[in-house]
């Protein structure tokens, strides 16, 4: 099995392009990624594009599924669409096989030291340590070898298949072989998964698969766990929502949303 989402590759004309592993398989379609990994490509180059990248902040995350990413090589493009003094707007997208598969747009503001201000932390209800909660799992994948293999679940609260439900959980790879994976990629790699801890319907009778996510981030996210409080619901008549106050040790961090487009799962 592989040790990493993503397998860098020489760059090519256009942008970095990585080979995808066998890890980054979602529960739908053997043959297709979870929107994780993929998600966090794009945000890594946001967040990183740049020779003063360390002088901004990702502020928002907005990607767009437009098609299955399949399991091949990528090539992760970057645009600047609007470079502002305090605020950037920048676009990233993810081609494979000459196909636009994912776009996403990222909103940065430029850091500044303004001490405190004020509050600057969101309260938190007081959860349990990771270690003291029961692990959880995955359980509808179709293959063995996929996304649910590199990463670690725990339940903090609520019960699973119902929702509100809390959710420590952290990958166990890194994103990309042979380099650290930054504080922005772990929780997008993550994000894109709440649906799937936090489920609005039996995953084993229905799919719901997001054409969506967004992530709006209150400040640089902290250690290796983080915790979903996820809600999810299907609005009857073919979509949902899922949505979740992410945290950290210090408190919530980031809000994240996926519409989901539900259906009976194929057999």
């Amino acid at each position: 099995m592989a040790d990493a989402f993503f397998l860098p590759e020489e760059p090519g004309p256009a942008g970095a392009r990585f080979t995808s592993t066998a890890l980054t398989r979602g529960p739908w379609d053997n043959r297709f990624q979870h929107g994780g990994p993929p998600a966090a490509l794009l945000a890594g180059a946001l967040d990183a594009w740049g020779e003063d990248a360390s002088d901004w902040f990702l502020s928002r995350l907005s990607v767009e599924l437009l098609r299955p990413v399949p399991l091949a090589p990528v090539e992760v493009r970057v645009r600047a669409d609007k470079l502002g003094r305090t605020v950037q707007r920048l676009t990233a997208e993810l081609w494979a096989a000459d196909r636009l598969v994912l776009a996403a747009v990222g909103l940065r503001m430029r850091r500044r030291d303004l001490g405190d201000p004020g509050r600057s932390e969101v309260p938190a209800s007081c959860w349990p340590e990771p270690a003291d909660c029961p692990p959880l799992h995955f359980d509808f994948f179709r293959h063995e070898v996929g996304y649910h293999r590199a990463i670690e679940l725990r339940l903090a609260h609520g019960a699973w298949g119902t929702t509100p439900i809390g959710v420590w959980t952290r990958p166990t790879v890194p994103l990309v072989a042979g380099r650290p994976t930054s504080a922005v990629e772990r929780l997008v790699i993550l994000a894109d998964a709440q649906s799937g801890m936090g489920v609005p319907l039996d995953p084993q009778r229905w799919s719901f698969v997001n054409p969506d996510m967004h992530v709006f981030f209150g400040r640089d996210p902290v250690g290796d766990w983080l915790g979903f409080d996820i809600e999810s619901t299907s609005g009857g008549h073919g979509s949902g929502l899922a949505q979740s106050a992410v945290r950290d040790a210090r408190g919530v961090v980031a809000r994240s949303i996926q519409t989901l487009v539900v259906g009976p799962r194929p057999g």
